[in-house]
């Protein structure tokens, strides 16, 4: 076919060092805008979880009506613990949760305070943001933290909205926002990257499958291993997935874990190798000869399998 020769010759024709940031660059772009449709929400979210106190605002009147409301559950209270239960439970009323996906089209975006009042519906990120912020209008102290995965509020006198099973990786409080490296920071990073991948829209990370396969496809490979590599692509996204629709991966599904990774490795080799014994071109066929290119249609030094 015309369009497989022009595949060819093209492969002939760009070396490795051009070829490879192509396809790197292509594979970033889909996985970029599959992920981030809004670029605008991209850099807003990098900026805001550089300094996750400015997120919180005690000030916002909004607040009113959920202060009152937590006062009026929490007049008998006789500890911040039964207080932080409180807080909780109205705040989860007030504020339905919904992936970011959902609400922002994104695959994951910090909000202020404002925006989550003004959506009226957040993950467990702006959740913590309008907790934090409402303990603070009550006179607690009252930061973040978060593992990765998941982020809850941190107290002098105790932790709530679901405090994460992992290490802290980051927490603000009111001294600033610090990253805490450890032994657990990789761990927290597959946990929270494999939860990503079990709740994302499947229909997004099937494009970046798709965009991947279309990457490693080699031309002098045949239909088996382009198949069959494009179908161990997809059996390692359904594994991924099934790994981290658990609330541990590392810990409670490692058999689905490192056997999604270790389909996909596979698949990434069958798709990329060409057939054996296939020949990209003559010997000593040069991509250009005397100044003239013979990269072209009608080249008579290329010879095509």
């Amino acid at each position: 076919m015309a369009s497989g020769s022009l595949w060819r010759r093209l492969h002939h024709c760009l070396p490795p060092i051009v070829r490879w940031p192509l396809k790197a660059a292509f594979v970033a772009l889909v996985v970029l805008l599959a992920l981030y449709p809004r670029l605008d929400l991209l850099a807003a979210n990098l900026r805001h979880w550089s300094d996750l106190n400015a997120l919180i605002d005690p000030h916002d009147p909004r607040l009113a009506a959920l202060e009152r409301e937590v006062e009026a559950r929490a007049a008998e209270s006789d500890s911040d613990a039964k207080l932080h239960a409180h807080v909780e439970r109205v705040v989860y009323r007030a504020i339905p949760y919904a992936f970011d996906w959902e609400t922002w089209g994104v695959m994951d975006y910090l909000p202020t305070l404002s925006q989550v009042l003004d959506q009226g519906r957040e993950d467990c990120d702006g959740r913590a943001v309008v907790a934090a912020s409402l303990l603070r209008r009550m006179g607690c102290d009252a930061g973040l933290a978060t593992d990765l995965k998941h982020v809850w509020v941190v107290t002098p006198t105790g932790e709530l909205m679901g405090p994460g099973a992992g290490a802290k990786t980051m927490i603000a409080d009111e001294t600033g926002t610090r990253v805490v490296l450890s032994a657990d920071t990789l761990a927290n990073l597959g946990r929270g990257l494999a939860f990503g991948i079990a709740v994302f829209p499947l229909e997004r990370e099937l494009l970046i499958v798709l965009a991947l396969w279309l990457a490693l496809l080699h031309p002098w490979s045949n239909a088996w291993r382009r198949w069959v590599g494009g179908g161990l692509l997809l059996a390692a996204l359904l594994l991924l997935r099934a790994a981290g629709a658990s609330t541990d991966a590392l810990a409670h599904s490692p058999a689905l874990l490192w056997g999604g990774v270790g389909v996909a490795l596979v698949g990434v080799l069958v798709v990329a190798l060409r057939r054996r014994g296939a020949r990209e071109s003559r010997p000593g066929a040069p991509c250009a000869e005397g100044g003239r290119s013979t990269c072209g249609p009608s080249s008579p030094r290329t010879q095509l399998p």
